[in-house]
Parts: C-alpha cells; sequence; structure tokens
C-alpha cells in the first residue's frame, strides 16, 4: 500500500487557512508543514484496532509489538460489575452505621470511578453486600436463576489500582485499598502483588504509558480492553524506585486528605495542623504546606516521566511529539471543566486553600466535636494522633479522628468515651438559640476558647470577617452560610448526604441542628420537648412582660410606641414559633423509625417542611409517588396510608 499524506488541523484556530497553506506546500515541493505527516497506513495495523495514529513515529507504533501487553505475565486488567441500582445499594460510607461496615456486615468499601485524582483518591462510597450469597445484597439474577453473581467477583477485597472509566480530564490511576468492592466505572488492575502494584503506579500515571492508551481510542472511555492491550516494558533495575516514587506520591496526597473530614484519614482540619496565633498565620503556613507538597508531586513526576520514557525508549522528538495529544489526537489543553460520569468536576481533590474554605473546615470541626463527632484532645496534644497504616491496607470504620468509646466505635450516649465532655450534645441537637446551652454559636465560640484560649476573641473576629459574615450566629443561621457548604463537603457521585441537618422556623428566628448519626424514633418529640416548647414558653412570658409595659400608659409617647412595634414583633415571633412546632409535630406523630440504611435524602425527606433544601421535598415527593418501594421509609408509609 502507498504512503498517504494526513494533515493535522485539530489544534488550528483557523483550519481553512491552515488546510490551504499545507496544500499549497505540498504542490510546491517545499519542505512539508509541522502538521503534515507521510504514513505507509499499513503501518497502523501494529497498533491494536489500527487506530489513524499518523502523528507519531514508526518507532513508537513498533511499541506495541516489541513489549508485551499489560495483560501479560500475571497482571490484569478488570471490568466491574453495575451494581444494577446504585440509589439502593450505595451510600456515601459517613452515612451507614459504622459497625455495619465490612465484609462480615452489611456495607463493603465500593470503588466507582470520581474525578481525576492520580495516584490516591480516598474511597468515599460503600455498596450493599451479601457475603453469604456473595453478591449485592438483594441482587437477583434473570427470570430463573436465583442469584446473580458479579462480574469480576473472584478479584473483589485484593489490593489493586483504579481508575475512572471516562473523564475528559484524562486516564489516573490511584490505590485500591485491600477488602474493596469495584464498581464498572472503576476498573480495576491486579498484579503479582503490592510491591509489583506500586511500580506499576508509578508507570500507569506517565505520559508514556498514557499516550500509549490514547494512541489507542478515537473518542470514548477508557475500557479495559485498551489497557489490556498497553505495551509494558521489563521495568529491570527501576522497579523499585518507581515504586518508591509513587509510594511517596501517595504518601504525600494521603497526608493533605487528613485534613479532610469526609476522608478514612481524617485528622485535624488543617487550620490545626499547623502554629500560629492568627487565622491569617495559620492559613499561610498551612498554604505553604501545600505548595511544597505540590513542589514535592512535581518532582516524583518529572522524575517517573524521565525513567518512564526511558524504559519504552522513546526519543526526544517522540516524546515532544506524543505529548501533545490526547484521546482521538485532541490537545491535552481542554481548559474544561465539566461532569465525568458520576456528575463530579473533573477536579482532583486536593487539600482546601482558600482562606473561607478553610475557615468552614475549622468551624466543622468545632460543631463535630459539639455532636460528639471528634475528638477535641487531637487537637490539643498532637502526640495523640495516630500513624497511618500501609496505602494499601483494608480502610478503617472510623477516621483517626474520631471520637470513640471502648469498643473503638463512634462514640454515643451509651458508647461514650472515658475523657469526660461535658460540652457535648449527646442527643445530636443543637439549637440556634441564644437563650439555650446547647446554642450553636456558643458551643462554636466554646471551643475556639479551647483552642486559642486568650486569642479566641481575635480569632472569631477574624474568622467572620475571612466568611464576610457579622458574626457566627449569621453564618450559621443563614442556609447559604454553613449549611450549604456542609451540604457542598458532604456531596459526592451524586450522592447528597449532608450529616448535620438545619430545621428552622419560616422566617429563621429559630432553628435546630440535628446530627444525623444520632437519629431515632424518639428524636423528634426530645426536640420539642426539650428545646421548643420551652423556647415558646420563654417567648409568651417576654410577650407578657411587654403587655404590662403597654398596661402602664405609656402608648402615647416615644417609649410607648417602641413598645408597640415590639410587641408586634413578638406577636410574630410567636405565630413563627407556633407554626414551626405544629409542623415537627406533625411529623414526629408520623412515628417513622429512621433507618440509616436508607440513607440520608430518604431520611430527611420527611422534615422536608422545616429544612431550607430543596432535594428534601424533592425526595418527599418522590417517596410519596412509590420511587424508593425498597426502602425502610417507604415501607412505614405504606403501612401509614400516605403512598
Amino acid at each position: 500500500m502507498s504512503e498517504t499524506v494526513f494533515l493535522h488541523l485539530l489544534g488550528s484556530e483557523d483550519k481553512a487557512t491552515a488546510l490551504a497553506n499545507a496544500v499549497t506546500t505540498l504542490r510546491q515541493g517545499r519542505p512539508k508543514e509541522p502538521l503534515t505527516y507521510v504514513v505507509n497506513p499499513r503501518d497502523f495495523l501494529k497498533i491494536p484496532g489500527a487506530p489513524f495514529a499518523y502523528w507519531v513515529s514508526q518507532d513508537i507504533r513498533r511499541l506495541f509489538t516489541e513489549f508485551p501487553p499489560f495483560q501479560a505475565n500475571g497482571r490484569q486488567a478488570r471490568r466491574g460489575p453495575s451494581t444494577g441500582d446504585d440509589g439502593r445499594r450505595v451510600r456515601a460510607w459517613w452515612e451507614v452505621d459504622a459497625s455495619q461496615i465490612g465484609r462480615e456486615r452489611q456495607w463493603v468499601p465500593f470503588s466507582k470511578g470520581g474525578a481525576y485524582s492520580p495516584y490516591y483518591a480516598d474511597p468515599h462510597l460503600v455498596v450493599a453486600w451479601d457475603e453469604t450469597r456473595r453478591t449485592f445484597r438483594d441482587f437477583w439474577g434473570r427470570p430463573g436463576r436465583m442469584i446473580e453473581r458479579p462480574e469480576s467477583l473472584e478479584f473483589f477485597f485484593r489490593p489493586a489500582l483504579t481508575y475512572s472509566l471516562r473523564t475528559q480530564r484524562g486516564l489516573s490511576f490511584r490505590i485500591l485499598n485491600e477488602g474493596c468492592v469495584f464498581g464498572h466505572k472503576g476498573p480495576a488492575l491486579f498484579a503479582g502483588g503490592v510491591d509489583e502494584l506500586r511500580s506499576l503506579l508509578a508507570l500507569t500515571n506517565s505520559r508514556a504509558f498514557q499516550s500509549l492508551v490514547a494512541l489507542q481510542m478515537v473518542f470514548g472511555s477508557y475500557e479495559v480492553g485498551v489497557i489490556q492491550r498497553t505495551p509494558v516494558p521489563e521495568l529491570g533495575d527501576f522497579r523499585e524506585r518507581l515504586a518508591e516514587l509513587a509510594t511517596s506520591c501517595v504518601a504525600i496526597k494521603r497526608g493533605l486528605d487528613q485534613a479532610n473530614e469526609i476522608s478514612h484519614v481524617f485528622d485535624l482540619p488543617g487550620l490545626l495542623q499547623v502554629e500560629g496565633d492568627s487565622i491569617q498565620e495559620r492559613i499561610e503556613r498551612w498554604q505553604l504546606r501545600v505548595s511544597e507538597a505540590e513542589d514535592h508531586l512535581a518532582a516524583n513526576q518529572a522524575e517517573i516521566e524521565r525513567i518512564a520514557f526511558g524504559l519504552y525508549g522513546i526519543s526526544d522528538a517522540d516524546r515532544e511529539a506524543i505529548e501533545k495529544v490526547n484521546v482521538g489526537g485532541q490537545s491535552n489543553d481542554t481548559g474544561s471543566n465539566v461532569p465525568d460520569d458520576d456528575g463530579e468536576e473533573i477536579e482532583s481533590y486536593f487539600a482546601p486553600v482558600s482562606p473561607a474554605a478553610l475557615v468552614t473546615g475549622l468551624l466543622s470541626y468545632a460543631v463535630g466535636c459539639s455532636f460528639g463527632r471528634w475528638d477535641l484532645r487531637i487537637a490539643l496534644d498532637r502526640s495523640r494522633s495516630s500513624s497511618l497504616p500501609d496505602v494499601f491496607a483494608p480502610l478503617p470504620r472510623v477516621s483517626p479522628g474520631m471520637l470513640v468509646g471502648p469498643e473503638g466505635l463512634p462514640a454515643d450516649q451509651d458508647n461514650r468515651s472515658p475523657v469526660d465532655h461535658a460540652q457535648v450534645s449527646w442527643d445530636g441537637v443543637l439549637v440556634d438559640d441564644g437563650d439555650h446551652k446547647d446554642d450553636i454559636e456558643t458551643q462554636a465560640r466554646r471551643m475556639l476558647e479551647v483552642l486559642w484560649e486568650e486569642h479566641a476573641e481575635a480569632v472569631e473576629r477574624e474568622a467572620c470577617r475571612i466568611l464576610g459574615v457579622g458574626d457566627l450566629r449569621e453564618y450559621f443561621r443563614n442556609p447559604k452560610g454553613f449549611f450549604q457548604d456542609h451540604i457542598k463537603l458532604y456531596s459526592r457521585s451524586r450522592r447528597k448526604a449532608p450529616i448535620y441537618w438545619l430545621l428552622q422556623s419560616s422566617n429563621r428566628s429559630f432553628g435546630i441542628w440535628l446530627y444525623y448519626q444520632r437519629l431515632n424514633k424518639d428524636l423528634l418529640f426530645k426536640v420539642i420537648i426539650n428545646y421548643v416548647d420551652p423556647k415558646i414558653r420563654l417567648e409568651e412570658d417576654r410577650l407578657e412582660q411587654l403587655r404590662l409595659k403597654r398596661s402602664a400608659g405609656l402608648a402615647s409617647d416615644r417609649p410607648g410606641r417602641d413598645v408597640e412595634k415590639a410587641l408586634e414583633r413578638q406577636d410574630a415571633l410567636l405565630l413563627e414559633l407556633q407554626d414551626f412546632r405544629e409542623k415537627l409535630d406533625r411529623v414526629a406523630k408520623l412515628y417513622l423509625a429512621p433507618d440509616l440504611n436508607d440513607g440520608v435524602i430518604l431520611n430527611i425527606a420527611p422534615v422536608w417542611e422545616v429544612v431550607p433544601w430543596t432535594e428534601a421535598k424533592v425526595s418527599w415527593q418522590e417517596l410519596r409517588m412509590g420511587k424508593y418501594e425498597w426502602s425502610s421509609v417507604a415501607a412505614q408509609l405504606r403501612d401509614k396510608g400516605l403512598i
């Protein structure tokens, strides 16, 4: 077959002009344009699938015949199964009861693709698992088959590498811990052991390997077949060094992830991992730590690239050529930030560095300590911090920063830590009410006083300035403040799972904060009896005092007019509180028993009238329409004739 001319115009803004210039140059017999390639189409057959990879040299195409494919020498790339119904069987790991996480229990860690994140990303999902049947819980086969075995079942729970099947940003391979299940959007790579996995982690994240993957594709997802066919060179004397570099990259990213409170490795928020009398000092020191980590990662990656290109024997000229293209020959510089298959932005999770995000993390930690979720002693004594296990070790059921009881599970009313935490709300209730001892602003301020002592007041003012609020009350009361920030942080892979719930009266004059993990069938009654009714009685007393003032005959002068206005405001407040109570009472008298296995979104749905979050109302409407017939909440509503 004769040679054919190919013109690479994808990167040209004015393609018509670029094409005309290239054709003119060829006709005049002048040296070919940089975008002109002459290739014998037979050479395409050297690459699996025979793609039109005209922009690379014969030496690059020859790599597919010179080196064995990934799927050789004991290596495996495997596709995972679909759960059949993610809404039914997949949860965020912080949604479920920690005591029920584990292969012999109800939930196991689940890898399902996710955002771009080379080397490391915390598996934030769990999937319902039935170890007796060796399949997903309530997962049945086609008619006539009692049990449907998930695809690649024999590879489940083994340490591996995983990646996202489909992203706009590109491939990113990362560790998959022992004890995890992987799904069809998060295929997994296996080898002879974790030592080989470490070196493969470095190689697969190199531009050399990923460019060879890209050569086999036109558009679409990174199917396992493409990975299986990608050539892998003999690592030889570089095997150990590649493993060291990959392990270092994982350790750096995992170390920063200790500031991420939804991570399995969470220890303390960033501002409490550095020293400083002011927030600004700590912000700068934390930002410096992140910057140094990024530099270290970049240095590691540069060495990995040098080694990988050398192992493949790729020349500098070929390296320059293949680094310019991505899947289908498109430029790598897409500048896009569009959702991937799981609806996440194509941005890897990295440590927060913006002042607002860091302050939000600090206040979220304070709220968590008030609920007894986090162990404040770690912030006061860093020697209490736990060392992290091997990167491929099974994921823990609780993070190192969590306050745990004698059995190593999250502390609660019946399973308390032996340390006296007098300020903890063990019922899982805080209130937006300065008159109450469980007031959320008072609790947050108390935590700042413990952490900063004589600097606490200045730190509080600084925090409010950074957040753009007048005081902490405003930040906690406005649904677009703390609650919105919390929802954003606790939403991953299309799962919206906030665990601190704001229940609020119509004009935001009064609110209740609930901790999802402490839900029980009596909690709303306790809220009414211990928080709402006392508040109503207090405001009724204040109303009576105002009426007595008015009876003193001062209504004709200025003070009297002020009393009248105060009476109007007090009447309105009482009506608002009574309306709030009626709505809570209506839900409480449904006598619904919360079930954490249903997840946040279904458990919050019944209180939608007092939750300033549209997702709660949407879920309630879907429940009423019978969408979640499998759930415990739906079953209870059916029994009561509400569905």
